[in-house]
């Protein structure tokens, strides 16, 4: 196990089989706006390496955390549990009070048994929802009854995709004020700044679609990651001030496949899906119209060198931070 700067950890990762969104330089940048300093880069050798992760810094009171949001394989197909608990017992052992782990690797038994070999569980409490919907690029994409109407009406107003690998300041600043607008008109509390998005744009694994209409008016925009062949949905919202429902979202997907097709890539991620029994199951049963392969994520687990702590996160996370059970 070493610690790395990071420009040689992405110099490593960049020829990885697998790489999630949280572990790029894009989600770095997007995070480093109050202190660089916060991450740390780890690898298991850099001579032959097979499995690195970027973590998040976070100190509070007398406790230090190490947050690892996913992780980087360089074969993903042939993940050896050894492996996994000779990194993470290596990083348990680096000082720290707690290590937080929420992986987006699709579920692999080997994973679950090396991690847990480590020393690590399940944490008492789940507040990041582990399901998702993968379209299969290299296929025909199938909608449900619900898509195929409004892929329907968007054909009757000339909307228009436009995929943008390096926008400029003007259409970052557009989509970044539209964006906010959307959030805060469907009641959510999350909101990026256009010096967050920007830096995370420039990193160059990330990239801006947006829909215009007849009147060049942008309608609707995506900000998605890109891998190799994979590619995954970061954030996604259409312009609040257009009102008329003429399946621009849907419209905004569609031509988005195309498109990710045409230039060779071969799996879409989704993200997130959250069914429940709330406002949030309209966004689930949006992203579940795409017929594709529910994937279940590794997700959350955790290590702390006391035991009171276990019980103590999860109140901190609940009651302190507010944060949702899923």
């Amino acid at each position: 196990m070493k610690i790395i700067d990071k420009n040689t950890f992405f110099e490593i990762t960049k020829s990885f089989d697998y790489v999630p969104f949280t572990q790029s330089d894009g989600w770095r940048a997007f995070h480093s706006i109050k202190d660089e300093n916060r991450f740390v880069f780890f690898v298991d050798s850099t001579e032959k390496p097979t499995i690195a992760c970027m973590g998040h810094v976070k100190k509070f009171a007398w406790l230090k955390m190490l947050q690892i949001e996913g992780e980087c394989l360089l074969d993903e197909k042939n993940i050896a549990s050894k492996k996994i608990r000779e990194f993470y017992k290596a990083i348990s052992q680096m000082g720290f009070d707690m290590v937080e782990v929420c992986s987006s690797l699709p579920y692999n038994a080997l994973y679950e048994i090396g991690i847990r070999e480590a020393g690590y569980l399940r944490p008492v409490g789940m507040f990041s929802s582990q399901l998702s919907n993968w379209i299969n690029l290299q296929h025909d994409i199938r909608y449900n009854e619900n898509w195929k109407r409004n892929l329907k009406k968007s054909e009757h107003v000339h909307l228009k995709l436009q995929v943008l690998e390096n926008p400029t300041d003007e259409h970052i600043s557009l989509y970044a004020d539209f964006y906010n607008r959307f959030t805060k008109s469907k009641g959510f509390s999350h909101a990026i700044s256009l010096v967050q998005l920007k830096k995370m744009l420039q990193t160059g694994n990330f990239s801006l679609a947006l829909v215009s209409n007849e009147n060049e008016q942008i309608v609707a925009g995506m900000v998605f990651y890109r891998h190799l062949q994979h590619a995954g949905l970061f954030i996604a919202a259409r312009n609040a001030d257009n009102t008329d429902d003429v399946g621009v979202t849907f419209f905004m997907y569609d031509r988005l496949f195309e498109y990710l097709k045409s230039n060779n890539y071969a799996s879409f991620d989704m993200e997130k899906l959250g069914p429940s029994t709330h406002s949030k199951q309209s966004v689930f049963l949006f992203k579940n119209g795409v017929k594709g392969a529910k994937v279940l994520y590794c997700g959350e687990f955790s290590w702390y060198k006391r035991h009171i702590y276990r019980p103590l996160m999860y109140v901190v996370k609940k009651y302190l931070f507010k944060r949702v059970e899923v």
